[in-house]
Protein backbone atom coordinates (compact mmCIF):
# COMPACT_ATOMS: atom_id res chain seq x y z
CA UNK A 1 0.00 0.00 0.00
CA UNK A 2 2.73 2.37 1.01
CA UNK A 3 4.45 1.22 -2.19
CA UNK A 4 1.96 2.05 -4.08
CA UNK A 5 0.85 5.90 -3.11
CA UNK A 6 4.57 6.25 -3.12
CA UNK A 7 4.27 5.71 -6.80
CA UNK A 8 1.17 7.72 -7.50
CA UNK A 9 2.85 10.72 -5.75
CA UNK A 10 5.89 10.25 -7.76
CA UNK A 11 3.72 10.15 -11.11
CA UNK A 12 1.96 12.96 -10.34
CA UNK A 13 5.38 14.98 -8.88
CA UNK A 14 6.93 14.43 -12.50
CA UNK A 15 3.44 15.86 -14.43
CA UNK A 16 3.98 19.59 -15.49
CA UNK A 17 2.22 22.34 -13.89
CA UNK A 18 -0.47 22.31 -16.30
CA UNK A 19 -1.68 18.60 -15.72
CA UNK A 20 -1.07 19.51 -11.97
CA UNK A 21 -3.71 22.41 -11.96
CA UNK A 22 -5.75 20.53 -14.33
CA UNK A 23 -5.71 17.66 -11.89
CA UNK A 24 -5.64 19.75 -8.61
CA UNK A 25 -8.95 21.14 -9.82
CA UNK A 26 -10.76 18.19 -10.68
CA UNK A 27 -10.20 17.12 -7.25
CA UNK A 28 -10.99 20.42 -5.42
CA UNK A 29 -14.15 20.63 -7.10
CA UNK A 30 -14.64 16.72 -6.63
CA UNK A 31 -14.04 17.35 -3.29
CA UNK A 32 -16.43 20.49 -3.10
CA UNK A 33 -19.68 18.46 -4.52
CA UNK A 34 -19.16 15.59 -2.06
CA UNK A 35 -19.08 18.00 0.83
CA UNK A 36 -22.35 19.73 -0.70
CA UNK A 37 -23.70 16.58 -1.55
CA UNK A 38 -23.16 15.15 2.08
CA UNK A 39 -24.23 17.86 4.17
CA UNK A 40 -27.40 18.51 2.18
CA UNK A 41 -28.25 15.00 2.70
CA UNK A 42 -27.32 15.08 6.50
CA UNK A 43 -29.49 18.68 6.79
CA UNK A 44 -32.29 16.98 5.04
CA UNK A 45 -32.57 14.06 7.81
CA UNK A 46 -32.60 16.77 10.29
CA UNK A 47 -35.51 18.25 8.80
CA UNK A 48 -37.05 15.34 8.50
CA UNK A 49 -36.66 14.07 11.63
CA UNK A 50 -37.45 17.03 13.44
CA UNK A 51 -40.79 17.30 11.23
CA UNK A 52 -41.41 13.49 12.32
CA UNK A 53 -40.87 14.33 16.10
CA UNK A 54 -43.23 17.52 16.22
CA UNK A 55 -45.66 15.68 14.64
CA UNK A 56 -45.30 12.31 16.78
CA UNK A 57 -45.08 14.78 19.83
CA UNK A 58 -47.94 16.22 18.75
CA UNK A 59 -50.03 13.03 18.63
CA UNK A 60 -49.19 11.75 21.54
CA UNK A 61 -50.13 14.57 23.58
CA UNK A 62 -53.62 15.05 21.80
CA UNK A 63 -53.80 11.03 22.24
CA UNK A 64 -52.48 10.81 26.18
CA UNK A 65 -54.80 13.27 26.31
CA UNK A 66 -57.94 12.17 25.12
CA UNK A 67 -57.37 8.28 26.33
CA UNK A 68 -56.58 9.49 29.69
CA UNK A 69 -60.05 11.72 29.39
CA UNK A 70 -61.60 8.65 28.98
CA UNK A 71 -59.78 6.17 31.96
CA UNK A 72 -60.72 9.54 34.25
CA UNK A 73 -64.09 9.61 33.01
CA UNK A 74 -64.04 5.37 33.74
CA UNK A 75 -62.80 6.29 37.20
CA UNK A 76 -65.10 8.79 38.37
CA UNK A 77 -68.17 6.41 36.82
CA UNK A 78 -67.00 4.53 39.45
CA UNK A 79 -66.58 6.43 42.42
CA UNK A 80 -69.91 7.52 41.75
CA UNK A 81 -70.98 3.97 42.32
CA UNK A 82 -69.01 3.53 45.05
CA UNK A 83 -69.58 7.03 47.44
CA UNK A 84 -73.82 6.51 46.11
CA UNK A 85 -75.27 6.23 49.42
CA UNK A 86 -77.82 3.82 48.36
CA UNK A 87 -75.23 1.20 47.51
CA UNK A 88 -73.28 2.46 50.83
CA UNK A 89 -76.28 1.68 52.55
CA UNK A 90 -77.27 -1.72 50.86
CA UNK A 91 -73.71 -2.74 51.53
CA UNK A 92 -73.64 -2.24 55.32
CA UNK A 93 -77.19 -3.72 55.65
CA UNK A 94 -75.71 -6.91 53.96
CA UNK A 95 -72.70 -7.00 55.93
CA UNK A 96 -74.60 -6.97 59.40
CA UNK A 97 -77.02 -10.24 58.01
CA UNK A 98 -78.24 -12.05 55.54
CA UNK A 99 -81.44 -10.98 53.39
CA UNK A 100 -84.32 -13.04 52.70
CA UNK A 101 -85.34 -13.62 49.22
CA UNK A 102 -87.92 -10.79 49.28
CA UNK A 103 -85.47 -8.22 50.28
CA UNK A 104 -82.49 -9.35 48.36
CA UNK A 105 -85.04 -9.27 45.29
CA UNK A 106 -85.28 -5.72 46.21
CA UNK A 107 -81.72 -4.56 46.83
CA UNK A 108 -80.96 -6.39 43.39
CA UNK A 109 -83.31 -4.31 41.80
CA UNK A 110 -82.36 -1.01 43.37
CA UNK A 111 -78.71 -1.71 43.13
CA UNK A 112 -79.57 -2.37 38.83
CA UNK A 113 -81.51 0.78 38.88
CA UNK A 114 -78.18 2.66 40.58
CA UNK A 115 -75.50 1.03 38.12
CA UNK A 116 -77.77 1.15 35.09
CA UNK A 117 -78.43 5.07 35.58
CA UNK A 118 -74.11 5.38 35.54
CA UNK A 119 -73.14 2.85 33.08
CA UNK A 120 -75.83 2.86 30.54
CA UNK A 121 -75.19 5.24 28.28
CA UNK A 122 -71.35 4.59 28.17
CA UNK A 123 -71.26 2.20 25.13
CA UNK A 124 -67.38 1.74 26.30
CA UNK A 125 -68.57 -0.09 29.77
CA UNK A 126 -69.46 -3.40 28.80
CA UNK A 127 -70.02 -4.65 32.61
CA UNK A 128 -70.00 -3.34 36.10
CA UNK A 129 -69.85 -5.60 39.20
CA UNK A 130 -71.03 -4.47 43.10
CA UNK A 131 -69.25 -7.17 45.44
CA UNK A 132 -69.87 -7.48 48.82
CA UNK A 133 -68.12 -9.02 51.00
CA UNK A 134 -70.95 -10.98 52.70
CA UNK A 135 -70.63 -12.97 49.00
CA UNK A 136 -73.80 -11.01 47.46
CA UNK A 137 -72.63 -10.15 43.41
CA UNK A 138 -74.84 -7.21 41.61
CA UNK A 139 -73.93 -6.61 38.18
CA UNK A 140 -74.98 -4.73 35.03
CA UNK A 141 -73.37 -6.97 31.94
CA UNK A 142 -74.37 -5.82 28.82
CA UNK A 143 -73.37 -8.85 26.82
CA UNK A 144 -74.16 -11.66 29.31
CA UNK A 145 -70.81 -12.78 29.25
CA UNK A 146 -70.02 -13.37 33.00
CA UNK A 147 -66.58 -11.71 32.79
CA UNK A 148 -65.49 -12.64 36.57
CA UNK A 149 -65.40 -10.46 39.90
CA UNK A 150 -61.42 -11.01 39.84
CA UNK A 151 -61.70 -12.86 43.50
CA UNK A 152 -57.79 -14.20 42.99
CA UNK A 153 -56.80 -10.19 42.85
CA UNK A 154 -58.59 -8.98 45.46
CA UNK A 155 -55.27 -8.81 47.87
CA UNK A 156 -53.89 -5.95 45.10
CA UNK A 157 -57.55 -4.24 45.31
CA UNK A 158 -57.73 -4.15 48.79
CA UNK A 159 -53.96 -2.72 48.91
CA UNK A 160 -55.24 0.31 47.40
CA UNK A 161 -57.68 1.17 50.02
CA UNK A 162 -60.19 2.61 47.52
CA UNK A 163 -57.70 3.78 45.37
CA UNK A 164 -58.33 2.37 41.51
CA UNK A 165 -56.33 -0.38 40.19
CA UNK A 166 -56.16 -1.19 36.45
CA UNK A 167 -56.09 -4.77 34.63
CA UNK A 168 -55.58 -6.27 31.21
CA UNK A 169 -55.21 -9.12 29.23
CA UNK A 170 -59.21 -10.11 30.47
CA UNK A 171 -59.92 -12.93 29.44
CA UNK A 172 -57.96 -13.66 26.52
CA UNK A 173 -56.53 -9.85 25.96
CA UNK A 174 -60.13 -8.98 24.63
CA UNK A 175 -61.12 -6.79 28.06
CA UNK A 176 -59.24 -4.44 30.21
CA UNK A 177 -60.72 -3.70 33.89
CA UNK A 178 -60.76 -1.33 36.15
CA UNK A 179 -61.86 -2.16 40.41
CA UNK A 180 -61.55 -0.61 43.67
CA UNK A 181 -62.41 -1.20 46.96
CA UNK A 182 -65.81 0.04 48.73
CA UNK A 183 -64.94 1.84 51.86
CA UNK A 184 -67.95 3.00 54.41
CA UNK A 185 -68.26 6.36 54.02
CA UNK A 186 -69.19 5.91 58.50
CA UNK A 187 -66.91 3.37 59.55
CA UNK A 188 -64.25 3.69 56.81
CA UNK A 189 -63.77 0.12 56.90
CA UNK A 190 -64.43 -2.18 53.44
CA UNK A 191 -67.67 -3.09 52.93
CA UNK A 192 -67.52 -4.30 49.48
CA UNK A 193 -65.35 -3.99 45.75
CA UNK A 194 -66.50 -3.38 42.32
CA UNK A 195 -65.02 -4.30 39.04
CA UNK A 196 -65.94 -2.12 35.45
CA UNK A 197 -64.78 -3.81 32.14
CA UNK A 198 -64.17 -2.36 29.12
CA UNK A 199 -63.25 -3.37 25.66
CA UNK A 200 -59.45 -3.64 24.65
CA UNK A 201 -60.66 -2.40 21.34
CA UNK A 202 -62.62 0.97 22.46
CA UNK A 203 -59.29 2.35 23.83
CA UNK A 204 -57.35 1.11 20.37
CA UNK A 205 -60.26 3.23 18.37
CA UNK A 206 -59.20 5.91 20.49
CA UNK A 207 -55.47 5.10 19.56
CA UNK A 208 -56.66 4.80 15.64
CA UNK A 209 -58.76 8.11 15.31
CA UNK A 210 -55.71 10.20 16.41
CA UNK A 211 -52.57 8.19 13.92
CA UNK A 212 -52.47 7.96 10.20
CA UNK A 213 -49.93 6.95 9.19
CA UNK A 214 -49.24 3.92 7.13
CA UNK A 215 -46.68 1.11 8.41
CA UNK A 216 -46.50 3.08 11.53
CA UNK A 217 -47.87 1.65 14.87
CA UNK A 218 -49.48 3.36 18.43
CA UNK A 219 -49.52 1.45 21.74
CA UNK A 220 -50.23 1.16 24.69
CA UNK A 221 -47.72 -0.28 27.20
CA UNK A 222 -47.90 -0.82 31.00
CA UNK A 223 -45.14 0.26 34.18
CA UNK A 224 -43.24 -2.96 33.10
CA UNK A 225 -43.08 -2.27 28.73
CA UNK A 226 -45.72 -4.94 28.44
CA UNK A 227 -48.64 -4.04 25.90
CA UNK A 228 -52.19 -3.14 27.07
CA UNK A 229 -53.88 -2.45 23.84
CA UNK A 230 -52.52 -2.63 20.09
CA UNK A 231 -53.85 -3.18 16.78
CA UNK A 232 -52.18 -6.55 16.81
CA UNK A 233 -53.98 -8.62 19.15
CA UNK A 234 -51.20 -11.14 19.29
CA UNK A 235 -48.69 -8.89 20.88
CA UNK A 236 -51.10 -7.98 23.99
CA UNK A 237 -49.68 -9.21 27.00
CA UNK A 238 -45.95 -9.39 25.42
CA UNK A 239 -43.16 -7.42 26.38
CA UNK A 240 -42.82 -4.66 23.63
CA UNK A 241 -39.06 -4.66 21.95
CA UNK A 242 -39.74 -0.94 21.67
CA UNK A 243 -39.27 0.00 25.31
CA UNK A 244 -35.77 -0.24 26.49
CA UNK A 245 -35.56 1.17 30.41
CA UNK A 246 -39.34 2.19 30.26
CA UNK A 247 -38.74 3.74 34.09
CA UNK A 248 -36.00 5.82 32.95
CA UNK A 249 -37.42 7.11 29.84
CA UNK A 250 -38.24 10.99 29.21
CA UNK A 251 -41.30 12.34 28.70
CA UNK A 252 -42.40 12.38 25.00
CA UNK A 253 -38.58 11.22 24.00
CA UNK A 254 -37.90 10.54 19.96
CA UNK A 255 -34.98 7.71 19.69
CA UNK A 256 -34.36 6.14 16.32
CA UNK A 257 -34.38 2.35 16.92
CA UNK A 258 -34.20 -0.86 15.41
CA UNK A 259 -36.86 -3.33 15.48
CA UNK A 260 -37.47 -6.24 13.87
CA UNK A 261 -34.61 -5.82 11.41
CA UNK A 262 -36.80 -2.75 10.71
CA UNK A 263 -34.69 1.02 11.63
CA UNK A 264 -37.78 3.22 13.21
CA UNK A 265 -38.76 6.44 14.79
CA UNK A 266 -39.88 5.10 18.78
CA UNK A 267 -41.91 8.15 20.56
CA UNK A 268 -43.25 8.05 24.16
CA UNK A 269 -45.20 9.78 26.08
CA UNK A 270 -45.88 10.76 29.68
CA UNK A 271 -46.77 8.13 32.12
CA UNK A 272 -51.09 8.12 32.47
CA UNK A 273 -53.08 8.38 35.91
CA UNK A 274 -52.53 4.65 36.24
CA UNK A 275 -48.35 4.71 34.84
CA UNK A 276 -49.68 3.72 31.43
CA UNK A 277 -47.81 4.75 28.52
CA UNK A 278 -48.23 5.38 25.02
CA UNK A 279 -45.63 4.58 22.30
CA UNK A 280 -45.71 5.44 18.27
CA UNK A 281 -43.47 3.69 15.97
CA UNK A 282 -42.69 4.98 11.95
CA UNK A 283 -40.46 3.40 9.62
CA UNK A 284 -37.83 5.77 8.43
CA UNK A 285 -38.41 4.10 5.01
CA UNK A 286 -42.14 6.11 5.34
CA UNK A 287 -39.85 9.46 4.42
CA UNK A 288 -36.78 8.01 2.57
CA UNK A 289 -38.63 8.87 -0.88
CA UNK A 290 -38.41 12.76 -0.24
CA UNK A 291 -34.31 12.06 1.08
CA UNK A 292 -33.70 9.70 -3.01
CA UNK A 293 -35.52 12.77 -4.75
CA UNK A 294 -32.86 14.93 -2.99
CA UNK A 295 -30.09 12.95 -3.66
CA UNK A 296 -30.92 12.01 -7.36
CA UNK A 297 -30.96 15.78 -7.63
CA UNK A 298 -27.45 16.65 -6.28
CA UNK A 299 -26.36 13.73 -8.25
CA UNK A 300 -27.27 15.29 -11.38
CA UNK A 301 -26.22 18.32 -10.34
CA UNK A 302 -22.84 17.18 -9.73
CA UNK A 303 -22.24 15.58 -12.84
CA UNK A 304 -23.39 18.44 -14.65
CA UNK A 305 -20.79 20.86 -12.83
CA UNK A 306 -18.36 18.26 -13.16
CA UNK A 307 -18.15 18.26 -16.92
CA UNK A 308 -18.33 22.43 -17.09
CA UNK A 309 -15.37 21.83 -14.56
CA UNK A 310 -12.92 19.70 -16.67
CA UNK A 311 -13.51 22.27 -19.52
CA UNK A 312 -12.76 25.50 -17.34
CA UNK A 313 -10.29 23.52 -15.27
CA UNK A 314 -8.63 22.53 -18.60
CA UNK A 315 -8.97 26.24 -20.27
CA UNK A 316 -7.27 27.80 -16.76
CA UNK A 317 -4.36 25.52 -16.70
CA UNK A 318 -3.12 26.16 -20.23
CA UNK A 319 -3.43 30.10 -19.24
CA UNK A 320 -1.44 30.03 -15.93
CA UNK A 321 1.35 27.23 -16.66
CA UNK A 322 3.57 29.29 -18.94
CA UNK A 323 4.27 32.48 -16.72
CA UNK A 324 4.49 29.57 -13.86
CA UNK A 325 6.62 28.01 -15.60
CA UNK A 326 8.66 31.11 -16.47
CA UNK A 327 8.64 32.07 -13.08
CA UNK A 328 9.67 28.68 -11.21
CA UNK A 329 12.89 28.29 -13.35
CA UNK A 330 14.00 31.79 -12.57
CA UNK A 331 13.26 30.75 -8.38
CA UNK A 332 15.40 27.55 -9.58
CA UNK A 333 18.09 29.82 -10.43
CA UNK A 334 18.11 32.29 -7.39
CA UNK A 335 17.46 28.59 -4.99
CA UNK A 336 20.70 28.04 -6.60
CA UNK A 337 22.56 30.78 -5.68
CA UNK A 338 22.17 33.06 -8.35
CA UNK A 339 21.01 36.34 -6.21
CA UNK A 340 21.00 38.51 -9.37
CA UNK A 341 18.07 36.22 -11.32
CA UNK A 342 15.06 38.35 -11.59
CA UNK A 343 11.82 37.33 -13.67
CA UNK A 344 10.15 39.29 -16.35
CA UNK A 345 7.24 41.18 -16.09
CA UNK A 346 5.07 41.16 -18.15
CA UNK A 347 1.37 41.20 -17.53
CA UNK A 348 -0.76 42.96 -15.00
CA UNK A 349 -2.56 39.75 -13.70
CA UNK A 350 -2.17 37.66 -10.43
CA UNK A 351 0.78 36.10 -12.33
CA UNK A 352 2.43 39.23 -13.45
CA UNK A 353 2.26 40.40 -9.57
CA UNK A 354 3.40 37.54 -8.38
CA UNK A 355 6.55 38.24 -10.21
CA UNK A 356 6.88 41.60 -9.69
CA UNK A 357 6.76 40.11 -5.69
CA UNK A 358 9.15 37.62 -6.85
CA UNK A 359 11.74 40.20 -7.90
CA UNK A 360 10.98 42.38 -4.62
CA UNK A 361 11.64 39.29 -2.21
CA UNK A 362 14.63 38.86 -3.90
CA UNK A 363 15.79 42.44 -3.66
CA UNK A 364 14.79 42.01 0.18
CA UNK A 365 16.60 38.92 0.52
CA UNK A 366 19.61 40.53 0.16
CA UNK A 367 19.45 43.03 2.16
CA UNK A 368 18.09 40.21 5.25
CA UNK A 369 20.84 38.00 4.53
CA UNK A 370 23.01 41.08 5.77
CA UNK A 371 20.72 42.10 8.31
CA UNK A 372 20.45 38.72 9.84
CA UNK A 373 23.82 37.66 9.54
CA UNK A 374 24.61 41.06 11.75
CA UNK A 375 21.78 40.21 14.03
CA UNK A 376 23.29 36.65 14.76
CA UNK A 377 26.33 38.16 16.14
CA UNK A 378 24.50 40.32 18.35
CA UNK A 379 22.69 37.81 19.61
CA UNK A 380 25.90 35.51 20.15
CA UNK A 381 27.19 38.31 22.15
CA UNK A 382 24.27 38.76 24.35
CA UNK A 383 24.20 35.40 25.58
CA UNK A 384 27.60 35.23 26.26
CA UNK A 385 27.21 38.82 28.65
CA UNK A 386 24.14 37.21 30.22
CA UNK A 387 26.01 33.97 31.05
CA UNK A 388 28.57 36.05 32.53
CA UNK A 389 25.76 38.13 34.61
CA UNK A 390 24.75 34.59 36.45
CA UNK A 391 28.02 33.99 37.32
CA UNK A 392 28.50 36.83 39.73
CA UNK A 393 25.77 36.19 41.42
CA UNK A 394 25.95 32.53 41.95
CA UNK A 395 29.51 33.48 43.28
CA UNK A 396 28.44 35.56 45.61
CA UNK A 397 25.44 33.42 47.08
CA UNK A 398 27.68 30.60 47.41
CA UNK A 399 30.32 32.68 49.27
CA UNK A 400 27.11 34.03 51.51
CA UNK A 401 26.73 30.04 52.21
CA UNK A 402 29.83 29.75 53.08
CA UNK A 403 30.19 32.87 55.31
CA UNK A 404 27.05 31.31 57.12
CA UNK A 405 28.45 28.20 57.89
CA UNK A 406 31.18 29.68 59.07
CA UNK A 407 30.05 32.15 61.01
CA UNK A 408 27.85 28.90 62.93
CA UNK A 409 30.59 27.24 63.61
CA UNK A 410 32.40 29.94 65.18
CA UNK A 411 29.27 30.92 67.28
CA UNK A 412 28.27 34.00 65.66
CA UNK A 413 24.74 32.65 65.02
CA UNK A 414 23.62 36.57 63.84
CA UNK A 415 26.14 36.94 61.28
CA UNK A 416 25.14 33.27 60.25
CA UNK A 417 21.65 34.65 59.69
CA UNK A 418 21.85 37.56 57.74
CA UNK A 419 24.79 35.57 55.44
CA UNK A 420 21.64 32.75 54.95
CA UNK A 421 18.91 35.41 54.33
CA UNK A 422 20.33 37.81 52.19
CA UNK A 423 21.94 34.49 50.29
CA UNK A 424 18.28 33.35 49.95
CA UNK A 425 17.45 37.04 48.78
CA UNK A 426 19.89 36.92 45.94
CA UNK A 427 18.95 33.16 45.04
CA UNK A 428 15.06 34.39 44.90
CA UNK A 429 16.73 37.34 42.34
CA UNK A 430 18.53 34.85 39.84
CA UNK A 431 15.41 32.63 39.89
CA UNK A 432 14.35 32.76 35.67
CA UNK A 433 10.42 33.02 37.00
CA UNK A 434 8.82 36.11 36.74
CA UNK A 435 5.98 35.46 39.23
CA UNK A 436 6.39 33.30 42.48
CA UNK A 437 3.09 32.08 44.61
CA UNK A 438 2.34 34.55 47.48
CA UNK A 439 3.42 32.73 50.64
CA UNK A 440 7.06 32.33 48.59
CA UNK A 441 7.23 35.92 48.13
CA UNK A 442 6.39 36.16 51.86
CA UNK A 443 9.06 34.45 52.79
CA UNK A 444 11.64 36.36 50.59
CA UNK A 445 9.82 39.04 52.75
CA UNK A 446 10.73 37.82 55.90
CA UNK A 447 14.93 37.14 54.39
CA UNK A 448 14.55 40.62 54.33
CA UNK A 449 13.22 41.78 57.13
CA UNK A 450 15.31 39.59 59.25
CA UNK A 451 18.36 41.57 57.93
CA UNK A 452 16.57 44.91 58.78
CA UNK A 453 15.94 43.73 62.31
CA UNK A 454 19.15 43.31 63.20
CA UNK A 455 19.98 47.48 61.68
CA UNK A 456 16.84 48.84 63.37
CA UNK A 457 16.38 46.22 66.51
CA UNK A 458 13.57 47.65 68.77
CA UNK A 459 12.72 50.46 66.74
CA UNK A 460 11.27 48.43 64.27
CA UNK A 461 7.63 46.27 64.29
CA UNK A 462 6.43 44.05 61.17
CA UNK A 463 3.41 42.32 61.26
CA UNK A 464 2.22 40.27 58.35
CA UNK A 465 -1.45 39.35 58.07
CA UNK A 466 -1.88 37.18 54.75
CA UNK A 467 -5.28 36.16 53.94
CA UNK A 468 -5.26 32.07 53.28
CA UNK A 469 -7.49 32.34 50.47
CA UNK A 470 -4.43 34.68 48.95
CA UNK A 471 -1.44 32.24 49.86
CA UNK A 472 -1.69 30.25 46.45
CA UNK A 473 -1.99 33.17 43.95
CA UNK A 474 1.02 34.85 41.85
CA UNK A 475 2.13 37.91 41.86
CA UNK A 476 5.56 39.47 40.46
CA UNK A 477 8.73 38.42 41.87
CA UNK A 478 10.11 40.60 44.71
CA UNK A 479 7.41 42.85 44.57
CA UNK A 480 6.33 43.62 48.08
CA UNK A 481 10.45 43.68 49.27
CA UNK A 482 10.28 47.33 47.93
CA UNK A 483 7.35 48.71 49.39
CA UNK A 484 8.42 47.71 52.74
CA UNK A 485 11.85 49.07 51.80
CA UNK A 486 10.41 52.34 50.99
CA UNK A 487 8.02 52.54 54.18
CA UNK A 488 11.02 52.02 56.55
CA UNK A 489 13.68 54.46 55.04
CA UNK A 490 11.25 57.13 54.14
CA UNK A 491 8.66 56.90 57.03
CA UNK A 492 10.09 55.23 60.18
CA UNK A 493 13.73 55.84 59.62
CA UNK A 494 12.92 59.89 60.20
CA UNK A 495 10.07 59.07 62.78
CA UNK A 496 11.58 59.48 66.58
CA UNK A 497 9.35 56.87 68.09
CA UNK A 498 9.47 53.37 67.51
CA UNK A 499 7.88 52.33 64.04
CA UNK A 500 5.10 49.85 63.13
CA UNK A 501 4.61 48.20 59.22
CA UNK A 502 1.62 46.00 58.56
CA UNK A 503 1.62 44.19 55.61
CA UNK A 504 -1.93 42.70 54.28
CA UNK A 505 -3.52 41.32 51.90
CA UNK A 506 -7.16 40.16 50.75
CA UNK A 507 -9.00 39.07 47.52
CA UNK A 508 -11.59 41.23 46.04
CA UNK A 509 -13.58 40.33 43.26
CA UNK A 510 -10.85 39.52 40.55
CA UNK A 511 -7.92 41.35 42.37
CA UNK A 512 -5.77 40.67 44.73
CA UNK A 513 -5.06 43.53 47.06
CA UNK A 514 -1.66 43.73 48.97
CA UNK A 515 -1.52 46.80 51.53
CA UNK A 516 1.86 48.18 53.20
CA UNK A 517 0.93 50.65 56.13
CA UNK A 518 3.47 52.56 58.06
CA UNK A 519 2.62 54.81 61.18
CA UNK A 520 5.66 56.94 60.06
CA UNK A 521 6.15 60.84 58.89
CA UNK A 522 3.87 60.60 55.77
CA UNK A 523 3.76 62.29 53.03
CA UNK A 524 2.09 65.46 51.33
CA UNK A 525 -0.35 65.33 48.58
CA UNK A 526 2.27 66.63 45.95
CA UNK A 527 4.58 64.10 46.56
CA UNK A 528 2.12 61.26 45.91
CA UNK A 529 1.11 62.93 42.73
CA UNK A 530 5.15 62.96 41.88
CA UNK A 531 5.40 59.64 42.62
CA UNK A 532 2.55 58.01 40.35
CA UNK A 533 3.48 60.18 37.78
CA UNK A 534 5.63 57.41 35.94
CA UNK A 535 7.01 59.87 33.52
CA UNK A 536 8.23 62.57 35.65
CA UNK A 537 9.90 60.27 37.84
CA UNK A 538 11.89 58.69 35.00
CA UNK A 539 13.10 62.51 34.58
CA UNK A 540 13.02 64.28 38.28
CA UNK A 541 16.04 63.62 40.26
CA UNK A 542 15.16 64.79 43.16
CA UNK A 543 12.68 61.89 43.54
CA UNK A 544 15.53 59.47 42.92
CA UNK A 545 14.91 57.90 46.59
CA UNK A 546 11.33 57.06 45.48
CA UNK A 547 13.21 54.80 42.72
CA UNK A 548 11.55 51.29 44.07
CA UNK A 549 8.03 52.54 43.70
CA UNK A 550 8.46 53.73 40.12
CA UNK A 551 10.36 49.92 39.62
CA UNK A 552 6.91 48.51 41.12
CA UNK A 553 4.36 50.54 39.49
CA UNK A 554 6.14 50.08 36.01
CA UNK A 555 6.60 46.55 36.23
CA UNK A 556 3.13 46.07 37.32
CA UNK A 557 2.00 48.47 34.73
CA UNK A 558 3.82 46.37 31.77
CA UNK A 559 3.05 43.20 32.88
CA UNK A 560 -0.95 43.67 33.32
CA UNK A 561 -1.93 46.97 32.16
CA UNK A 562 -3.11 50.54 32.82
CA UNK A 563 -5.80 49.50 35.38
CA UNK A 564 -3.15 47.90 38.45
CA UNK A 565 -0.75 49.50 39.96
CA UNK A 566 -0.41 51.08 43.10
CA UNK A 567 -2.53 53.48 44.90
CA UNK A 568 -1.24 55.97 47.83
CA UNK A 569 -3.05 56.94 50.85
CA UNK A 570 -1.11 59.09 53.36
CA UNK A 571 -0.78 62.65 55.50
CA UNK A 572 1.97 64.82 56.52
CA UNK A 573 2.68 63.28 60.30
CA UNK A 574 -0.22 60.16 59.97
CA UNK A 575 1.51 57.45 58.22
CA UNK A 576 1.18 55.93 54.83
CA UNK A 577 -1.11 52.94 53.31
CA UNK A 578 0.22 51.93 50.31
CA UNK A 579 -1.90 49.39 48.08
CA UNK A 580 -0.93 47.09 45.35
CA UNK A 581 -3.61 46.09 42.92
CA UNK A 582 -2.87 42.89 40.77
CA UNK A 583 -4.92 40.38 38.92
CA UNK A 584 -5.72 37.56 41.61
CA UNK A 585 -4.08 34.62 39.29
CA UNK A 586 -3.51 31.13 39.90
CA UNK A 587 -1.73 29.40 37.50
CA UNK A 588 1.49 30.34 35.80
CA UNK A 589 3.44 29.22 32.97
CA UNK A 590 6.64 31.60 32.14
CA UNK A 591 5.38 33.86 30.07
CA UNK A 592 1.51 33.10 30.64
CA UNK A 593 -0.60 33.63 33.41
CA UNK A 594 -4.62 33.31 33.95
CA UNK A 595 -6.95 34.61 36.29
CA UNK A 596 -8.59 32.44 39.06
Amino acid sequence: MKRAIIKTYNKFSNLGIRDKLFLLFILLISLLVIIIAARSYYVSINIIEEKTNKYSHDILYQTTKMVESRLDEIEDISFNVAMNQEVQDMLLDISTGELDDYKETQVRRRMEMILSSQVLYHNEIEAIYVVSFGGYVYELDKTKQQYGLMEKNIDDIKEKKGGVVWFYGLPDNQYIALARLINSVRTQMPIGYLVVYVEESYLFELLASTHSVDDGSIFIVDTDGVIVSDADKELLGTKSSAVNLLDKTEAYSFTRQTIGGITQYVACSKPMSNGWRIITTLPVMIYQSEINSLRNSIILFAIILFIVSIMCAWGLSLGISRPIRLLSSTMVRFGEGDFSARCPEGAKDETGKLSATFNKMADNINILVKKVYAEQQMKRNAELKSLQMQINPHFLYNTLETINWMARIHGAHDIGIMAKSLGDLMRASIDMKDCVLLKDEILNLNNYLKIQKYRYEDKLEVVVDIAPDTEKLYVPKLIIQPLVENAIYHGIEPALDKGTIEVRSILENDNLLISVIDNGVGMTLDTIKHILDIDNMVDNSSLNSSIGLYNVIKRVKTLYGDYYGIEIQSEFGGGTKVTLRLPALSKYVKGETEHE
